[in-house]
């Protein structure tokens, strides 16, 4: 995972923003150029993460609390942040929690973040998940997951040079089209430059206490 460092201070609002104005342009460059990191958000660390990410999303079915849909469903004519995660992936447990702040604050008719677990090797249902997503700090998000307990979102979405990789965050824009993915998690690193201490165990335990862990829960 990729460890960074939070540049000039950008509020959470300018990140959001910055991002959903981003998701409304089809960049038309090459793909080394800035996908999000322009504006504010020109020198932001996290925005600076996000890469070019295959366009199109897999033909696959949700399941939640509402019974089976569509993905392209999830988006309803708005941008999306969509974290795909997974209970083994403890550095994906570590941002919901900070996702779950963003989206009670930001979370609106045009801009909302849905995380949905891919890949899990746990039989989940709706109600369990649900209950999961309280103990992780992050109820305020629906229980949705990749039909069948399946992991095509995480193959086609969070491959990179021959492996797979999550944390992996979806910026998907109004019309259901992948605009640029976010992968690893950015730690917070003290002044040293360094993440918080201990293994990703240790990091999960102290983000369960309502400490903010990640680069997403800060100015």
């Amino acid at each position: 995972m990729t460890k960074e460092r939070l540049g000039q201070p950008v509020s959470r609002r300018a990140i959001l923003a910055g991002a959903a104005a981003a998701a409304f342009v089809r960049p038309a460059f090459a793909t080394d150029a800035p996908l999000v990191a322009r504006g504010v958000l020109a020198d932001n660390k996290i925005a600076q993460a996000f890469e070019d990410a295959p366009h199109d999303l897999p033909d696959v079915a949700i399941v939640g609390p509402n019974g089976e849909q569509s993905i392209s469903d999830l988006v309803k004519g708005r941008t999306i942040l969509m974290p795909l995660w997974a209970e083994w992936c403890a550095p994906c447990m570590i941002e919901l929690s900070d996702f779950a702040r963003l989206q009670e604050v930001y979370g609106n008719a045009k801009f909302a973040i849905v995380p949905v677990m891919t890949g899990t090797t746990h039989k989940f249902t709706p109600p369990t998940l649900g209950d999961f997503l309280q103990k992780l700090h992050a109820g305020i998000f629906q229980p949705l997951m990749e039909a069948n307990h399946g992991n095509r979102l995480m193959r086609a979405l969070a491959s990179k040079d021959g492996h797979t990789e999550i944390p992996c965050n979806l910026l998907v824009g109004s019309d259901g089209r992948v605009v640029a993915r976010e992968m690893g998690i950015k730690f917070i690193e003290d002044k040293n430059g360094q993440p918080p201490p201990g293994n990703n165990i240790d990091r999960l335990n102290t983000a369960l206490s309502g400490n903010t862990q990640s680069l997403w829960g800060t100015p």
